[in-house]
């Protein structure tokens, strides 16, 4: 169904793709993984159009096969109506009853025309389907939770979570048998990404997405196209992510042995050729120098072949340093959360008493009497809409609650963390972020920023060129250097690559603190969560 061949991308002097070469077939699910700007959301718009490569093939089979993309980017031309989504890739009627008549014309003079039976065919069907299109706009809708929506209503006023499941109405409703989905899962709750799992599943055709969703991803990949960043180049792993990370991690163990073995052999090698070297200078001018011809001539042959061994051995050094050189495993660093001074707090780190929120007199979520304890890692679950925003946003003091009280424990000092973290939440960099809120010199803070993964300059690149990882991973230590002892994060891990929420769950999960955080990464969730607060029905249970 999509076939790419030898895919070259640059942007001036930057390479993002380079010989780009995969296919794919009905009944295939392919992720692309690869960390952000590696070159993911490049290579979909390539495929789809949208950029022209600088070099390369892209096939479409047959060549009237029915695609829809999916941009990771949801902004549109202001005044989209919701209708102009739905209709992406489809013809209008009045297009096809002109198209049929062209084609009907053509097919006058060329009636034994394949290729143009097959497109008259084609009009035809769609244009039948026309009629039938209206009942399945309102189930899809339904589905999706915007029939609550009129068809000319902005796109402008969506959520994300609505855009995102627009997007994907319109790929159900425009029949396409190639679905190019770049990051479809951001923004969807639970419910949506169970049935967006089940409808991948029972897809027929091909299916080419980007997900940063780990439990997605296990539940309907069926390989993994790894775009590495340091070669631009795709790599093809069948199964799932489970299947890609044994994988992964059973090359870079046999990658450190053979170089730590070719480490061995250099160091043998190179002290082998030292000591046949001094043999030979012994024999020229040891005990072998007494004046007998014979001793003399024996020494002198033993001290050439001896010379011969180092040569031939060093000849081999020198290529395995050379032409088989093997280039050591980079190390992966690990994120560490370094707190210079936590306060303690009592028991009780958080306590919610008789709460109702929301806005007015319309409570989104009503009765809570719950308490976490200090240290307790809790995720604050449910379905888009339900008020979990509102709660955090409660909890933090930026909305007065309905009724009821908040209450911290003794000590606690809450931080908030959302999602979009944009530069005007830091200083010029991150050096200047984290004096801006210490007391610390230069070098303690290169040292404590290295906890954060900014090594050497990186500590000065500026706030606005940040990557999302980087964003959040400053937002941490700035939290951490200030003293911050209860997280309170509302969807931290939107728009992070898959390395970037491994090393950021990492760091959370040894957080000596409280964590309260709304997350829809159950991957995440099933490593991180001690307690779970479900919203439903506008009231909380606790998990």
């Amino acid at each position: 169904m999509l076939k790419l061949n030898q895919i070259h991308k640059s942007y001036g002097t930057r390479q993002v793709l380079t010989q780009i070469n995969f296919s794919l077939v009905s009944g295939e699910r392919a992720a692309i993984l690869g960390p952000n700007g590696s070159g993911k959301t490049t290579l979909m718009r390539i495929i789809s159009g949208e950029e022209v490569p600088d070099q390369g093939t892209i096939q479409f089979s047959p060549p009237g096969l029915k695609w829809y993309y999916m941009p990771q980017s949801r902004q549109l031309p202001e005044g989209t109506r919701i209708s102009e989504v739905l209709q992406r890739g489809k013809e209008h009627p009045a297009e096809l009853e002109a198209k049929l008549e062209s084609l009907s014309r053509q097919l006058s003079f060329a009636p034994q025309d394949e290729t143009l039976q097959e497109a008259f065919d084609r009009a035809l069907a769609a244009l039948t389907h026309t009629d039938q299109d209206q009942d399945a706009l309102l189930k899809v809708l339904l589905v999706f939770g915007l029939d609550r929506f009129e068809l000319t209503t902005p796109v402008a006023i969506l959520s994300g979570g609505q855009r995102a499941r627009l997007y994907l109405a319109a790929a159900v409703l425009s029949r396409a048998r190639l679905l190019l989905l770049d990051e479809p899962t951001n923004d969807l709750d639970e419910p949506m990404l169970e049935w967006l799992e089940d409808w991948f599943r029972a897809f027929s055709g091909a299916i080419l997405f980007v997900s940063h969703d780990r439990a997605f991803l296990n539940r309907t990949a069926t390989q993994i196209l790894e775009l590495s960043p340091q070669t631009h180049t795709v790599t093809l792993y069948p199964g799932n992510y489970d299947a890609w990370r044994e994988r992964k991690s059973a090359e870079s163990a046999a990658a450190l042995a053979d170089w730590t073995r070719q480490q061995t052999e250099i160091n043998d090698l190179r002290e082998a050729a030292l000591h046949l070297r001094a043999n030979a200078k012994f024999r020229r001018g040891g005990k072998a120098d007494s004046g007998d011809k014979f001793l003399i001539g024996f020494f002198a042959n033993r001290s050439k072949g001896t010379v011969k061994r180092a040569t031939r051995i060093e000849e081999r050094l020198e290529k395995l340093q050379t032409d088989d050189k093997l280039e050591k495993p980079g190390r992966h660093w690990k994120m560490k959360m370094d707190f210079l001074s936590l306060n303690e707090t009592g028991m009780r780190a958080l306590e919610l008493r008789e709460l109702a929120v929301g806005y007015g007199d319309h409570p989104l979520i009503s009765e809570i009497s719950l308490s976490l304890s200090k240290g307790q890692k809790c995720v604050l679950a449910g379905p888009n809409g339900s008020g979990k925003t509102t709660l955090i946003r409660t909890i933090m003091g930026e909305l007065p609650p309905l009724s009821g009280e908040v209450r911290f424990g003794s000590n606690v000092v809450p931080g908030l963390m959302t999602q979009g973290l944009q530069a005007s939440c830091f200083k010029a960099n991150a050096f200047e972020t984290i004096r801006s809120v210490s007391n610390l010199n230069e070098t303690e803070i290169r040292r404590f920023l290295s906890y954060y993964l900014f090594f050497g300059d990186e500590v000065f690149v500026p706030a606005e060129v940040l990557s999302n990882g980087q964003s959040a991973r400053l937002m941490l230590a700035e939290m951490a250097v200030t003293g911050v002892n209860f997280l309170v994060m509302d969807e931290p891990l939107n728009h992070l690559d898959i390395e970037s929420r491994e090393q950021f769950g990492d760091a959370v999960m040894n957080f000596p603190g409280t964590v309260l955080a709304v997350v829809h990464d159950r991957y995440f969730r099933e490593r991180f969560a001690e307690v779970v607060w479900r919203v439903d029905n506008g009231r909380i249970r606790v998990l």
